[in-house]
């Protein structure tokens, strides 16, 4: 009976330790991620500015949906994280915290 536990708990705490390791990989790559996406957002203007036409309506129709020209108007929403990271724009030591907490990339 003793071998048996013994063996049920080794394979469980095996399965746990591989959802660990998969869970702190996953943790990593949405670290990364996030990163990527923030330096991205900060250069927005400077790679828009740079871009082609073909290029900035490719930019534009990533970021924006539902946009809609009235008169002389653009009107528009942003689609997700767009939308979050511009909320955080107004809020740049908000934004400066949660960049301070991502690991380095090394």
């Amino acid at each position: 009976m003793y071998d048996k536990k013994l063996k049920e708990y080794k394979e469980e705490q095996n399965d746990l330790g591989i959802q660990k390791e998969d869970l702190t990989k996953a943790d990593e790559d949405y670290h990364i991620v996030i990163k990527t996406v923030l330096n991205l957002a900060q250069r927005a203007e400077e790679i828009f500015e740079s871009s082609e036409i073909e290029e900035k309506n490719q930019i534009l129709k990533f970021l924006l949906q539902n946009s809609v020209v009235k008169g002389k108007k653009l009107e528009f929403s942003m689609r997700s994280p767009f939308n979050h990271i511009a909320k955080l724009s107004s809020c740049p030591s908000l934004l400066r915290r949660q960049d301070s907490n991502l690991r380095p990339t090394s």
